[in-house]
């Protein structure tokens, strides 16, 4: 009995231990498993209920023009944003209320982030809403006030496709293979999409401490924050003095003005209208503001210069004149009779002029725009040389501007023809109606700029572009933009410059003769595109000084009739106010003078280098 009773209480001695091992090995295994595997799970998991991450948005860089004149700056203004763990639906629904938007749209974007860090539910708050809230800030908790950086325009200045807008991202927006947390403001279109990751700059984090309510009992350490990096400020080439003043010639119009350095490419005016107002697109789009701009007949959204294809019409025949030369298939003297009309077939094509030019030869026949001619001139190419031509001076593809969605227009081929009408299914009037800019053939308003600076240049091209460099102010340094620079290739010196002198006559008593400017010897080209939605559309492209061209521009205004008449002095007036930074007297001739002399003291002569540019320190990319 005794034997037993002893063999049992070893027994039961070493379940005793043995359980006992097994309890504090469970209790180890715990103390472990919370104080060292565990530790940064619920280590994040208690700082979320003491401490908030906070993100610092950065300054958007501002833009400036080439003289540092602000055109785009930034203004604080109040957002709201919810951290989703502390959001209830009491809270949800006092918010909707205060913020006048709906419950659902609220959910949908808490859907899926981060239970404990803020997501941003409304911004462009107003203060008196801010002031609401905070007023009854304990029904509230776990929403959080904040100020970012808004864009702001100054007074006057517009300009709409150029600048583009911001906007909040999208679930599945990324850029370069980054993705954005929600609700962060990106780039959108214009130079605010080109540029982005330049202007947006390094966002920074901030961590505070919270009570239970969620109220910010101060900074939690200065030394886990990370300060945001503002982003760098975009300098332009953009003289925004004369894009005002070209803005105001185009009030009331539909077209655009594009002038660019001949000798750089850099964009001087870059007007495109109908447009808006950038500020109604600079903080929270109201769905009526958009609405009304996208069902606006003028499409104000749609920027003419770069996303907008014509018909050239006659501003086209000097790419045509190129061709001829070039393959010895005419000399400058080959000359045809314009009797007013030409008949192709059983068709009649009339000139411009129904009284006819008389015998022209190719120079007249440039200065006077004559259709005749250069009918019998496109027949004469044929339209493989034709096509080949046209895409030597880089049309049928994008000018490659620093703007998003640049089109490249059509220059009809061989192949495209047989595609649209089956092989033998087009005939000579095709050509001939190419060889005056009219027909399938497409272009922009900004590849007949580039038309302008190449024959300015006898070949050389400039890329066109609105971006001068980027400035870092934290650290002084510039980051310039290296010009790109292609070349016409296979076109003589000789052939650029009875172009070029055809160009002079235009504008010397020829069809452009408004287009000239006092004391500045400019060339050009008038065109009058037909339109088959409507009246035809006006053109004039040209280059000044003719000697040593500085500018390049090109006019179109629709619907307006003869680019002579009404591109031509939009033009003149633009050129005046970039060579001369004023406009001239208008002298009106009396009725009894064919020739009147102007009675005031002629401006300093233009030199290009004259101009000042802003003095910074350079730095490398």
């Amino acid at each position: 009995m005794n034997e037993f009773s002893s063999a049992d209480r070893r027994v039961r001695k070493y379940f005793f231990y043995g359980g006992t091992v097994l309890l504090f090995l469970i209790l180890w295994n715990g103390f472990f498993r919370i104080q060292i595997s565990g530790s940064e799970k619920f280590s994040e998991i208690s700082m979320n209920n003491t401490v908030r991450e906070l993100t610092e948005y950065p300054a958007r860089g501002v833009i400036r023009d080439t003289y540092g004149n602000i055109l785009v700056d930034n203004r604080p203004s109040f957002m709201i944003s919810v951290i989703p763990r502390r959001m209830t639906n009491q809270t949800l629904t006092a918010l909707a209320q205060l913020l006048e938007e709906k419950k659902a749209s609220i959910r949908k974007k808490l859907r899926g982030r981060n239970s404990f860090r803020p997501v941003i539910i409304k911004r462009d708050v107003d203060y008196t809403t801010v002031t609401r809230l905070e007023e009854r800030r304990l029904d509230f908790p776990g929403v959080i006030v904040e100020v970012e950086p808004k864009r702001y325009y100054p007074e006057n200045v517009f300009s709409p496709h150029i600048f583009g807008y911001v906007g909040e991202v999208s679930r599945a927006e990324t850029r370069g293979g980054k993705k954005f947390e929600a609700g962060e403001l990106i780039g959108k279109s214009g130079l605010e999409y080109t540029y982005d990751t330049n202007l947006r700059g390094m966002k920074g984090t901030r961590f505070v401490r919270v009570d239970a309510e969620g109220r910010e009992l101060g900074p939690l350490s200065e030394e886990r924050d990370t300060q945001a990096e503002p982003g760098l400020d975009l300098y332009l080439t953009l003289d925004y003095n004369i894009q005002q003043f070209a803005e105001s010639l185009m009030v009331g119009k539909r077209g655009a003005i594009v002038a660019l350095n001949a000798n750089t490419g850099g964009l001087i005016t870059f007007v495109s209208k109908p447009d808006f107002d950038p500020r109604n697109l600079s903080g929270k789009i109201s769905p009526e503001v958009w609405d009304a701009l996208q069902n606006d007949p003028g499409h104000p959204l749609y920027n003419r210069i770069t996303q907008s294809v014509y018909p050239p019409g006659s501003t086209f025949k000097l790419v045509a004149v190129a061709a001829a030369l070039q393959e010895k298939i005419i000399t400058p003297d080959w000359s045809v009779y314009c009797p007013g009309y030409f008949k192709l077939g059983r068709k009649t094509i009339k000139c411009w002029n129904q009284k006819g030019h008389g015998k022209i030869s190719l120079l007249e026949a440039i200065k006077g725009s004559c259709n005749v001619y250069f009918y019998q001139l496109g027949l004469k190419i044929g339209l493989e040389t034709w096509a080949k031509y046209s895409k030597m001076f880089f049309f049928g593809k994008p000018t490659g501007i620093d703007l998003p969605n640049e089109k490249g227009g059509l220059v009809p081929t061989v192949e495209y023809f047989n595609k649209r009408y089956g092989k033998n299914g087009w005939t000579k009037g095709n050509l001939a109606n190419l060889a005056i800019g009219q027909g399938e053939l497409l272009v922009t308003p900004l590849q007949m700029a580039q038309l302008a600076m190449i024959l300015a240049n006898k070949g050389i091209v400039h890329v066109p572009h609105l971006a001068d460099y980027l400035y870092d102010n934290k650290n002084q340094r510039r980051f310039k933009f290296p010009v790109q620079t292609k070349y016409v290739q296979g076109i003589s010196e000789e052939v650029y410059n009875v172009i070029r002198e055809g160009m002079r006559r235009v504008v010397d008593g020829g069809t452009g003769w408004r287009g000239g400017v006092y004391g500045i010897p400019v060339a050009g080209k008038t065109g009058t595109a037909q339109n088959p939605h409507g009246d035809d559309h006006a053109w004039f492209i040209g280059f000044a000084p003719y000697d040593n061209p500085a500018l390049a521009i090109a006019v179109i205004v629709e619907n307006a009739g003869g680019g002579g008449a009404n591109a031509a002095p939009l033009a003149s007036l633009v050129m005046e106010k970039y060579f001369y930074k004023r406009l001239l007297p208008r002298i009106v001739p009396k009725k009894d003078t064919t020739e009147t002399v102007p009675d005031f003291q002629m401006p300093p002569p233009f030199v290009p280098d004259s101009i000042p540019r802003m003095e910074v320190i350079l730095g490398t990319n």
